[in-house]
């Protein structure tokens, strides 16, 4: 681990324990000693049409600027979360990576209230040299988006889905028509986001966690296979 990534860890650690929001760390700590987790990965065709319901509070997409950073990722925000630090701490680390372009959704006044990175297939080498192979290697016709955050006093106004979705046709500047995105698979409302962003399941991804050490199955899905929330539960 190199010395700025330390720095953004311990950042994060001591506000956990400041705050009393360590609880997040404690999951993670647990699943990745020994677990089986899931991912969706999550595919949009940018040649059939959509169009994604507007947020409740005007915005527009932009390339996120170096003054945006403090507020979007600050340790001390308002309200954060007992995820926050721990999500602050993987965005400011892919921030220093400088990997693909990262787009901000910006409110009226040019407030940052989202955030999220687009790559595409030219930055392969460095994907997997950072994510140690947890994506498909793209391709030519691909992009990949990662790392969505809204801050905690931006949730709930339907920001996400928008944004996203704005973001995701950015692809095509690039040349690619098929954008690809992972969720946790107990993420449901980020899962319900990228599904009003366009995105439908294709894969998942498990993670095999054994003492701190990942080891990843990837397995396709049927086309047309529905969101875990869209699926009934059996009645007895």
């Amino acid at each position: 681990m190199n010395l700025a990534r330390f720095k953004t860890l311990f950042k994060a650690l001591l506000t956990s324990l400041r705050t009393g929001q360590y609880k997040a760390l404690l999951k993670e700590f647990r699943r990745r000693f020994y677990s089986d987790w899931t991912h969706f990965g999550l595919a949009r065709d940018l040649t059939q049409s959509f169009e994604a319901t507007p947020a409740k509070i005007p915005i527009t997409i932009r390339p996120l600027k170096d003054t945006d950073v403090p507020g979007l990722l600050a340790m001390d925000a308002p309200g954060i979360s007992d995820r926050g630090p721990y999500v602050r701490m993987h965005r400011l680390n892919f921030l220093n990576a400088q990997i693909g372009q990262c787009y901000v959704a910006a409110t009226e006044d040019d407030t940052p209230c989202y955030m999220q990175w687009l790559m595409s297939a030219k930055d392969n080498e460095a994907i997997q040299h950072y994510f140690h192979g947890i994506f498909p290697t793209l391709q030519p016709n691909e992009a990949l988006l990662e790392y969505a955050f809204t801050p905690e006093t931006f949730q709930g106004k339907g920001i996400m889905p928008y944004a996203m979705a704005q973001i995701a046709e950015k692809a095509a500047e690039c040349g690619a028509n098929r954008v690809i995105t992972f969720v946790d698979h107990q993420n449901i409302p980020a899962l319900k986001g990228c599904k009003r962003s366009g995105f439908s399941p294709y894969l998942t991804r498990t993670d095999q966690w054994r003492f701190f050490r990942r080891r990843y199955v990837f397995t396709p899905l049927p086309p047309g296979t529905p969101y875990p929330f869209d699926v009934a539960t059996p009645t007895a």
